[in-house]
Formats: C-alpha cells, sequence, structure tokens
C-alpha cells in the first residue's frame, strides 16, 4: 500500500501531527511497538505550560517567547473550539496556584511573568486560597494553566485515529528501506507473524529515546542528548492541588494530583526536586521529599502518607553543554525529519511546522478522494500506556521504609 508519511513513535508529538496531518488530507499511519504514550508523555505532569518557569529570571527567554502562545491553543481544543477536539480529555484543573519562598530572586521572577507573559499569575487574597495553602506565608497567585490527565488525552487521540494507529512488534517490529540516494521509500511493518510494507514519501521519528537508532538506521544519526528526572510520588487522602512552589529563579516543587478513587489521590512531585534527585537512591529521595513537602506546605502530615518513585529520561536534540533546547526541534535528512517537542505543550507547533515542511520540501499536497486502508482492516491499534503509579512494586513510608499494609488516614493536619 502507498502513504504519504509514516510517523514511528506514538507519543503526544506523533498523534498531534497525524490528527493535523489527516485533518489536511494527508495519507498518514503512526505506528508504535508498545503503547501510546509509552515514556515521556504518560509521565509527564500534563502542565500545559505558558512560560512562567522560563521567565523567573525576570527576562523573556527564548523558551518562554515560544511556548507562551501555547496555552490559549490548548484551552481552545480542550474546550472543543478548535481541532483537534480534545473536550473528552480529563482536565485536572483550570489553574495551578504559586506560593514562593522567602528570596528576592522570587520576586524579581514573578515580576517578569508579570509583564513579559500571555498567562499571568493573579495574586489572590487570604481567603480565596485553597486549604491546603493556609498555612503558607507570603503571597500565593493563581495561574491559569490547564493540567490535564496525560492518560485521557492519549484516550482522546486514540479515539479519533484509531485506524490510522498501527501495532507493531517490540523487536524487529520496523524495516526501513532506504534507496542508494539516501531517500527511505518504503517501511515494512510487523506485528504476530503479520507483514506489511508501505511506499512513503516521507518519514517522522517522534519516538522519543529511540530517534538515534532508528535515525541511524534511516542513513544519519541525529545527535541527541538525555536529561534525567527521579519522581516522586505521593499518596493517600490527599486533596485534588496543582501548583508550584518557586524558590529564587528555580521551580523548588511542582505538584500536580490524580484522583484515585477509594478516596486516594496519587501526587506527582517534579521541579527541582526531580532533577536533584537523580543522584539519590529511591529511599533518600522519599526522605528529602517528605522534607521539602512539610517545609513548602506545612499543613501537610507525611506520616500517614505513602511514596514511591520512578525515573524518566527526556530525550531532546543534543545542544551545548547539555541544557535544555529553547524550542521543538526537528531536523531534516533526505526525506526523513526526526523531531523532539521539548515540553508536552509545544506538540501543535510540532504539528504545525511538520505539516508546513512536508509540503515545501517534499511537495506533499491534500487528497480530496478518502483513502481506502483495506489490507489494514484487521491491524491491531496500540493501547494506551499504563500511568506511573499503576507500575509501582511497592509504596514506602516518609522514613523511606516499605510498607506492607497501605495507608488510609488523612493527611491533611487537624486544626487546634
Amino acid at each position: 500500500m502507498e502513504a504519504d508519511i509514516v510517523i514511528i513513535g506514538g507519543g503526544i508529538a506523533g498523534l498531534w501531527t497525524l490528527d493535523e496531518l489527516r485533518r489536511n488530507g494527508v495519507r498518514a499511519l503512526l505506528l508504535e511497538n508498545r503503547t501510546l504514550g509509552f515514556g515521556q508523555t504518560i509521565s509527564s505532569q500534563g502542565i500545559i505550560h505558558g512560560g512562567l518557569k522560563y521567565s523567573l529570571k525576570g527576562v523573556l527567554t527564548a523558551s518562554a517567547d515560544e511556548i507562551r502562545e501555547m496555552p490559549l491553543v490548548w484551552r481552545e481544543c480542550l474546550s472543543g473550539q478548535r481541532e483537534p477536539n480534545l473536550s473528552k480529555t480529563n482536565v485536572r484543573s483550570h489553574c495551578c496556584y504559586l506560593w514562593q519562598t522567602r528570596a528576592l530572586s522570587s520576586q524579581a521572577g514573578m515580576l517578569g511573568a508579570q509583564l513579559n507573559l500571555r498567562i499571568k499569575p493573579k495574586n489572590i487574597s487570604d481567603h480565596q486560597r485553597p486549604e491546603i495553602l493556609r498555612e503558607t506565608p507570603g503571597h500565593v497567585y493563581r495561574l491559569d494553566e490547564q493540567v490535564l490527565s496525560p492518560s485521557s488525552l492519549l484516550n482522546s487521540f486514540r479515539n479519533r485515529l484509531s485506524p490510522y494507529l498501527l501495532q507493531i512488534d517490540e523487536s524487529e517490529g520496523v524495516q526501513l528501506h532506504v534507496e542508494k540516494s539516501g531517500v527511505v521509500s518504503a517501511v515494512t511493518i510487523r506485528h504476530d507473524s503479520r507483514e506489511e510494507t508501505i511506499s512513503c514519501r516521507a518519514i517522522m521519528m517522534s519516538a522519543g529515546v529511540s530517534n538515534t537508532l532508528l535515525s541511524e538506521q534511516a542513513g544519519r544519526k541525529q545527535p541527541m542528548q538525555l536529561r534525567p528526572l527521579h519522581m516522586t510520588m505521593v499518596k493517600g487522602a490527599l486533596p485534588m492541588f496543582q501548583g508550584h512552589c518557586i524558590d529564587g529563579a528555580k521551580t523548588r516543587m511542582t505538584i500536580t494530583s490524580e484522583y484515585l478513587g477509594d478516596g486516594q489521590t496519587v501526587w506527582q512531585l517534579g521541579g527541582n526536586i526531580a532533577e536533584q534527585g537523580t543522584g539519590q537512591t529511591s529511599e533518600d529521595l522519599i526522605r528529602f521529599a517528605a522534607r521539602e513537602l512539610s517545609e513548602i506546605l506545612p499543613a501537610v502530615d507525611t506520616s500517614d502518607l505513602e511514596f514511591a518513585t520512578y525515573k524518566i529520561d527526556r530525550a531532546e536534540r543534543k545542544v551545548k553543554l547539555g541544557m535544555r533546547p529553547d524550542t521543538p526541534q526537528i531536523l531534516k535528512h533526505k526525506n526523513v525529519l526526526t523531531c523532539w517537542p521539548t515540553k508536552l505543550a509545544f506538540a501543535p507547533r510540532v504539528a504545525e511546522r511538520i505539516q508546513q515542511m512536508i509540503q515545501k520540501e517534499f511537495g506533499i499536497e491534500k487528497h480530496s478522494e478518502e483513502w481506502s486502508l483495506d489490507e489494514l482492516s484487521e491491524w491491531k491499534t496500540p493501547e494506551v500506556a499504563a500511568a506511573p503509579w499503576s507500575n509501582v512494586e511497592g509504596w514506602y513510608d516518609a522514613q523511606g521504609q516499605k510498607l506492607s499494609v497501605p495507608n488510609d488516614v488523612n493527611p491533611l493536619k487537624q486544626a487546634g
């Protein structure tokens, strides 16, 4: 069979791009050898950043300038006012809360955000604070950045795109056919002893950490870097809460929440604590995270909470000194586009640029007739990846000791 473009990798960048191309009449398919969102997307905290964390030095950085338009795009999609219609996605919250440690640089960063960003932090009065922040000294702000459930987002795209999502074998599920000119002319895919060869005019690689091996197979190994995170999860009778604790020019901790049912909520702890945690064991990080929570959220009693950690690598185009790229990255070699979105929020930008590139670089235009996929009608559609807390083998207490019986005590300290 013939396609215009084959996308390899079912994270948010690949899925959003597939949706964009399909809506513009491009014959596009996506291949995934594990589960949709496996790795970075499912492990993300689901915040649609508007640039605050990139403006804490008091200036408009390249990252903040690039990302500051993204929350509006996402908000319109999540409300069904714009394509792709993601209105069935579970939005955990329509805002985050910000609070600061007592540092002059925190104040400078907040001023920079007020001046430079589209989504500006708004100072709220004491009576408007959520209960969990009532005992927190200093100002509290509301930031209208939405926080969504990555699992729900991935399911939204799976429901929209299922005929064009193809499960392939985890090992040797894809073979690229490279001509002497260096152009990839076809892709052979395999799953459960079934095989199909798809001719194509372009390839998009959005497979995260696998981009290096795939690009090497295509004829040029593209430079990639990995920036690790060691995330902490906290489970218990916690409130749903989304927020950033700002310490100077850094995000000391970012907390996002997912309701598990039966009175249980799980928090993901990111930000600076996750970057510092890469050099710590799980037990050490848990003890550190418990101390940090007690300091930044005095209303929380950590003694009856359950903790676990997970590690994730952020795959990005390699840049000098291993710093985070400011923008989404797309590298072209012949008819192969290798991309790294850098942040979840950048997915619409990646899709827009891929659409423009395949039209300009490869002359791929809109088809007026419907595309028949009869040859692939029985091909399996990949499932959505499991959330990080679903794969935990054991939970620990705040002292890093493994628990045998889960706790269910309300961790908010009782008044008086």
